[in-house]
């Protein structure tokens, strides 16, 4: 006899159907917030009732915050801009078989689309125009394969030197905004929904060091140094909620563990959702640190995680050398997958933070400089206002 979507035979299933019916809303509700994302998302053809739980914004929020604090349900994934399109790779299959990680799926996506950030199964990406500047954003979850319409910006100035950018959630507000701009040009927040643009007027002495700003707890982040001394560098924290930055310290270090050059592979991560950052000390090991309670700007908010000595930064071949890397996810056992920064090319490692081991896995792309880790939700621009519609299709 033929099955149906819950798996089930016909006789069975008009059996399951009397069973649901006389089950309250409320618990159908508490059964279904349970489920991961991609299960659930695909029980709205089930009937309309469900359709419409599922669909609406508060059964979203209450999934998500469930999701958040157990992580299994996320089913946590790496995506990348490759030739073939975006690519996704589930983050348990890179640690099980790291020469030959599967493939989860692969969205065909136009030349011209790049990823600028990912927060809570939202990804914002960007369309480039033919003088290979940003022309417009959208926010698109995987998941639920919703976008929002392009929305079109104009950054004024260069985008090099000290522009940066960044994508993130303001939990205050219960929105999503997209920073970007330069100190010379001015900062733009712009709130998913509103359909303005708010404009920072807002001097510091900081010079950020990567474009990318990292998502924490309601704020990007950026390594930066001041603007007259390159040795003195702080975090450049921007607050989604009140639309401003304040600066936070690093970790105490010694400076004459750091030459003039080796200063610039300052990297940010993030970790467990805390802010962790990597020093390259004179080239001769990488040290990562860990954040743990973000915001508070005290060097005791830091602790040092682990240290890949000069043994494991030998050359691979003639001219190539580990310069840094930047963190990407944290097992139990405190194994660390990140990308690495060799000075030749970009490609996926992992680390034990306890004994110090290091892993090359089999992905090797230029595209892994913008990799990003996706959550998977039932988040929708929607919920923002947003008109929608089905976008991206995956190859075979």
């Amino acid at each position: 006899m033929r099955g149906n979507l819950l798996g089930t035979t016909d006789k069975r299933h008009k059996h399951l159907s009397s069973t649901l019916r006389i089950l309250p809303d409320e618990i159908i509700a508490e059964i279904l917030v349970r489920v991961p994302a991609s299960s659930v998302v695909k029980f709205k053809i089930v009937c309309k009732s469900w359709n419409a739980l599922i669909s609406s914004p508060r059964f979203a929020s209450d999934h998500l915050h469930r999701s958040t604090a157990d992580p299994t349900m996320t089913r946590p994934r790496l995506v990348f801009r490759s030739d073939r399109g975006f690519e996704f790779f589930s983050v348990q299959s890179v640690y099980k078989n790291p020469s030959a990680p599967t493939e989860d799926a692969c969205f065909q996506m136009d030349d011209d689309v790049h990823i600028l950030g990912s927060c809570n199964g939202l990804i914002c990406l960007t369309l480039l125009n033919r003088n290979r500047r940003w022309e417009s954003i959208r926010l698109w979850n995987p998941c639920t394969r919703l976008a929002s319409d392009w929305l079109k910006i104009r950054p004024e100035g260069p985008m090099f030197g000290d522009y940066i950018y960044g994508f993130g959630y303001d939990h205050v507000h219960d929105n999503y905004k997209f920073l970007e701009g330069s100190l010379a040009h001015r900062y733009k927040v712009h709130t998913f929904g509103s359909n303005s643009w708010t404009t920072i007027i807002q001097d510091h002495p900081f010079y950020p060091l990567q474009s990318i700003g990292k998502f924490v707890n309601g704020t990007l982040n950026w390594a930066a140094h001041t603007r007259n001394n390159c040795f003195k560098w702080v975090i450049l924290s921007f607050d989604l909620a009140n639309e401003s930055f304040c600066p936070m310290s690093l970790p105490n270090r010694d400076h004459s563990d750091y030459s003039y050059s080796s200063v610039f592979f300052t990297m940010l991560g993030v970790l467990r959702n805390n802010l962790c950052v990597c020093f390259n000390e004179n080239y001769s090991r990488l040290v990562l640190w860990e954040m743990k309670e973000h915001g508070d700007g005290v060097q005791e908010s830091w602790t040092k995680l682990v240290t890949i000595s000069s043994e494991l930064l030998v050359p691979r071949r003639y001219g190539s050398q580990l310069l840094s890397f930047r963190a990407l996810y944290i097992m139990e056992n405190d194994d660390v997958l990140a990308v690495s920064y060799y000075s030749d090319a970009r490609k996926l490692v992992m680390f034990n933070a306890n004994v110090g081991q290091l892993t090359h896995t089999n992905l090797c792309e230029p595209g892994l400089h913008s990799c990003y880790v996706y959550h998977e939700s039932l988040v929708s621009p929607s919920h923002l206002g947003l008109p929608c519609f089905l976008y991206g299709s995956t190859t075979d």
